[in-house]
This record gives C-alpha cells, structure tokens and sequence, in this order.
C-alpha cells in the first residue's frame, strides 16, 4: 500500500504570463516540473535534485507556495500524493523557447497562466490557484481533491 503514496516537490516556474509545464509522453495531463521526495530529503533539496536531473539546470528556490493533497485511480488502485509547491527560478534557462528534457518520457513547454485547464494540468486546484498567484495573491495554498473543503471560519 505504501508505494501508492506520493510525496512530491513541484516548481512554478513562472516568466511574465507562461509557466513551464512537465508533460508524460503518452499520457493526456501535465504536471509541474519536480519529483518524489525521497526519505530523510527535505522538498527544496529534492526539487532542486529533479530539475537538475530532468533539464540539466540548476535553480534556485524563491518561496514556498502551499500544499496541495490529491488522490488518483490507476488500474482500480488508489493513488494518494502530497504536492509541495516552491516558487523557482532557473537563471540559465531560456525563457524564449521549451527546455530540452533529459529524460526521455518527459517533455517541457511554456503555457498561458490561463491555459492551465485547457493542458490538463494535474492536481486540477493548481488551474485555479496559479492565475490567482500571477495576478498578486500572495496567501499560502492548501486545496485538497479528497473530500475536504478548509472552514474559512476557523482559519486565523
């Protein structure tokens, strides 16, 4: 059961009105750039470590975004991740054209802020949450797809 849980570090890489997405080659929705965290890794380390590994760049992390929950079927099995979101720049990286990924599944393209819904971005809160962000909403995130809405009562 352990291996359907996810702990993940995601990077928003934003350059005015495009973010870069991660797309699986094959598959219908896209993802931010970032990877599983492993065990005793802290999420900056492990974000830094994938970018790294899938576009050959190094990064430097700006903030922390948020958190968002998600839960998935694959082949009848429940799927169960944690999305910690940073706010990333890549210094060398050309913002002019897609990143040449380094591993052969995966591919990289800038979007619209707006086009999220449109590429299929997954966990689906991050279509809402990103132009929210882009447009100057600086509150930290928590969303969740698991039946669980916050109590803005409670909240602070």
């Amino acid at each position: 059961m352990g291996s359907n849980f996810h702990h993940l570090a995601r990077g928003i890489i934003i350059n005015n009105d495009k973010i870069l997405l991660a797309h699986a080659i094959g598959h219908k929705n896209t993802f931010f750039p970032g990877g599983h965290i492993e065990f005793g890794e802290s999420a900056p380390e492990a974000l830094k470590r994938e970018i790294e590994e899938e576009i050959g760049l190094s990064c430097y992390i700006e903030g922390y975004l948020g958190l968002v929950e998600h839960k998935w079927e694959k082949d009848k099995e429940l799927h169960c991740e944690i999305n910690q979101a940073f706010k990333v720049k890549v210094p060398e990286m050309d913002v002019l054209k897609s990143p040449t990924s380094r591993e052969s599944h995966i591919e990289f393209y800038w979007v619209s802020v707006n086009e999220l819904k449109k590429h299929n971005l997954q966990p689906y809160p991050f279509q809402k949450l990103i132009p929210k962000f882009v447009s100057g909403d600086e509150s930290v995130w928590w969303e969740s797809t698991l039946n669980y809405e916050l109590d803005e009562d409670n909240i602070g």
